[in-house]
């Protein structure tokens, strides 16, 4: 119930039903809870209950029923003295089993205490659940990786539309600009051609990036559950520090849960080795009965305490053992490869970074050093002392420059977010 009532909020506060702007976080929630696999979680809690509910039952009292007839091939008998004696005194009445006997017996078993065994298996139940429940938090780490490709591909295609939606502005100014030139017989009706067919190529450009973003939209609205659109505002999130997430991977945390199985898979190997105690109560209807000298069906009943030991366990119990530690030597091996990759992924991380802000400071002196050329070449063009081609290439170098400090800006947030997810929450 607290899970469903988990997923019921996080989509309330989506921005189609709140009208606020999608952040990232929202959606790294949102697809978590989306996602297919979620369902797992209540299967693994049942699983969980069943095989408690199963374990505890081994203390309820045990009651079987068997029934047999069999033949044997030799009965009880007097020895011939004693037979020759019994004669003598005239006792005639004496009868022996017959050779074919008939019981349904009634064996009911209560189990005081059985070596820690239940005990064991509920511990061990409990252990393998969080295993489980922990691989699956694996899984569907993974997805924040994926809702990042989606999100700053979005953010990114965005902050180009901008930058285009800028440059056509542009070219329609100088294209206005031209035509009165044009008008005044100072320019040539040819270089507004050419600032057209420049604007029809951005348009061609607008509608490639436009289809682009939908097919982003349409996979991010598939891993949130929620319907996407034009009119969805999409929040840029603010830059991170790096210092501050160090936090602890599904992964580690899936080691330290295993090591725990094998402690308990390590205590449980003694109680296989340790006694039963229990009471026993028999109830049967047979022929002979207890007393082998009364012929006929007839019932009884026996009851007591029980002690059951068996050694069988003992003689494995060393290899077990040494089973379980090479589990755990395994699982250190998985611990620390996992580790080391995790340090190669967060410095490659760390170095992107750091490329990118650098990439990003030489973009704005780029983008500072082509507005004053750019305002130079305008001048020229104005004055005739610049073709029109080389006054286009200087407004298209102008933009270049602009959507490469988008682009940096963007592959900047996206490796510090990966940044955050490779080292933990």
């Amino acid at each position: 119930m607290k899970r469903v009532f988990v997923i019921f909020f996080s989509f309330i506060l989506l921005p189609g039903i709140m009208g606020q702007p999608l952040k990232l976080e929202q959606c790294y929630e949102a697809a978590k809870n989306n996602y297919p696999l979620i369902k797992q979680y209540e299967l693994i809690e049942k699983s969980k209950k069943y095989n408690l509910d199963y374990a505890v039952k081994a203390y309820l009292p045990q009651l079987s029923l068997n029934a047999a007839a069999s033949w044997q091939s030799d009965i009880t008998e007097f020895p011939e003295s004693f037979t020759t004696l019994i004669d003598r005194l005239g006792i005639d009445d004496i009868s022996f089993p017959d050779h074919d006997r008939y019981q349904v017996v009634l064996d009911l078993y209560q189990s005081l205490w059985d070596g820690g065994v239940t005990e064991y298996r509920r511990k061990l139940i409990k252990a393998r659940t969080e295993v489980e429940k922990q691989n699956l938090e694996i899984n569907l780490y993974t997805l924040y990786s994926r809702i990042n490709d989606l999100y700053f591909g979005i953010l990114l295609l965005n902050e180009q539309l901008i930058q285009n939606e800028l440059l056509n502005k542009e070219l329609q100014r100088n294209c206005d600009r031209v035509e009165s030139l044009v008008a005044q017989g100072v320019a040539n009706e040819q270089d507004v051609h050419k600032i057209k067919v420049e604007m029809l190529n951005r348009e061609q450009v607008e509608s490639e990036m436009k289809s682009t973003k939908k097919i982003f939209m349409m996979a991010l609205s598939l891993f949130i559950g929620q319907e996407l659109n034009d009119s969805t505002e999409f929040e840029r999130p603010a830059p991170l520090s790096l210092e501050n997430y160090h936090g602890i991977r599904p992964e580690l945390s899936l080691f330290e849960i295993q090591n725990r199985q094998f402690d308990v898979q390590k205590k449980g190997l003694y109680s296989k080795g340790m006694p039963r105690i229990g009471l026993f109560a028999q109830g049967a209807y047979a022929n002979p009965g207890l007393n082998m000298f009364e012929s006929g069906f007839s019932p009884y009943f026996i009851g007591g305490i029980r002690l059951s030991w068996q050694f069988g366990a003992l003689y494995t119990l060393n290899d077990e053992q040494k089973e379980i530690e090479n589990n755990k030597n395994a699982v250190a091996i998985q611990k620390e490869l996992f580790l080391f990759n995790q340090k190669q992924t967060l410095l490659k991380y760390q170095t992107e970074i750091e490329k990118n802000k650098q990439l990003i400071l030489k973009d704005e002196e780029i983008i500072a050093l082509r507005e004053k050329i750019l305002l130079m070449s305008e001048v020229k063009t104005e004055n005739g002392t610049l073709s029109m081609n080389d006054f286009l290439q200087d407004v298209l170098l102008t933009d270049a420059a602009r959507q490469n400090k988008a682009i940096h800006e963007m592959q900047l947030l996206r490796s510090m977010y990966q940044y955050k997810i490779e080292s933990g929450f």
